[in-house]
């Protein structure tokens, strides 16, 4: 609950966290943008360090680090490991924007509303090129190769189940064919373990490696790292539709047509069969105007969706956070918590 979830002033946990965060993302923005530029022709070089420079917070690679700090390793160690990390991040971003046709992120033009999406494509298999690159200069190359080539497998999976869950937007054969009409609880944590949840316990994973950290170790932070990053996707789902904390639009997934968001699964539980049938019947309405967004909204407020899902989002947090008790006290394990806090108290 939210009494046992805070444990820090909202607005000191928030400077203290994004302290850590640009510290991290100083590190490692210097090693991603120098194998970015090799082998980068002159016109091309803008088009590969747009979404990098374009700015994020970097909880990937501060993860990496932090893991890495926390299991005993040396902080140096995981810089090349948090580096391949965020460049992953930004490879599905790239790609996501391309999917979804996404004109802004992060306050800027995405890289095909500025370049392209042929533009976008070819930068988005730079990145992948070097992050083959970056994985044969991290420590145990081999281990972490595998690791990079089963989270990108994991996310593209994850991701196209999260295209399947919409309900309209989309008419090409194989999507109309495959679309997903209802979405269990398990089918949804199954989507959000892989498009989100695994990039997240990699960034653990990665910085574990880096350390040689011992099995015990390495477990607990692939079960932190995993049910945080469930926790961060289902508090992603709240701001998606109701569009508080961080400036995001209002019913953006409803917009979207997108089934798969856990407030959409947990009010659809509790409502009427004619009123799910109308929440339905809007998702999957070609074109989702304000007088139908509001009538989805009234529909989802009408339960008890909204306390629900943050509760959830706390829930799987705080399960996170648990995992760590068995690691040594440490300032890199006191920010690891703080990580998580901070990633809950986005509902709030």
């Amino acid at each position: 609950t939210r009494g046992t979830l805070i444990h820090f002033s909202a607005r000191n946990l928030e400077m203290s966290i994004i302290d850590t965060l640009s510290q991290a993302g100083r590190e490692v923005d210097g090693v991603i943008l120098q194998y970015l530029e090799r082998g980068a022709s002159r016109d091309f070089l803008p088009i590969v360090l747009h979404q990098v420079e374009a700015g994020g917070k970097r909880v990937r690679s501060a993860l990496s680090m932090l893991s890495c700090e926390a299991t005993g390793g040396d902080r140096a160690a995981a810089l090349r490991p948090a580096a391949m990390i965020e460049l992953i991040h930004n490879y599905s971003l790239v790609a996501d924007d391309i999917i979804d046709r996404g004109e802004i992120r992060r306050g800027l033009p995405t890289v095909r509303a500025k370049y392209s999406d042929a533009m976008a494509l070819l930068a988005a298999m730079h990145y992948r090129e070097v992050l083959d690159e970056i994985a044969n200069d991290c420590p145990r190359s081999d281990d972490m190769r595998k690791l990079m080539i089963e989270t990108i497998k994991a996310t593209i999976e994850g991701e196209r189940l999260d295209i399947l869950f919409e309900q309209a937007g989309r008419n090409e054969d194989y999507i109309v064919k495959h679309r997903c009409k209802n979405v269990s609880w398990d089918l949804y944590f199954e989507m959000i373990g892989k498009k989100t949840a695994a990039l997240i316990r990699a960034s653990c994973l990665a910085g574990c490696l880096a350390a040689s950290a011992s099995d015990d170790a390495t477990d607990a932070l692939a079960g932190y790292g995993w049910k945080i990053g469930l926790g961060f996707q289902v508090a992603d789902d709240f701001l998606d539709i109701f569009g508080e904390k961080t400036g995001k639009e209002k019913g953006k997934d409803i917009i979207e047509h997108k089934l798969g968001n856990a407030v959409i699964i947990s009010a659809l539980e509790e409502l009427s069969d004619r009123k799910a049938k109308g929440l339905l019947a809007i998702l999957r309405s070609s074109r989702v105007n304000a007088s139908k967004l509001k009538e989805a909204m009234e529909l989802i407020d009408g339960t008890g969706a909204k306390t629900r899902t943050y509760r959830l989002a706390a829930k799987l947090v705080n399960e996170g956070k648990a995992k760590l008790e068995i690691l040594p006290e440490s300032s890199a394990k006191t920010a690891l918590v703080q990580l998580a806090d901070f990633i809950a108290t986005r509902v709030y």
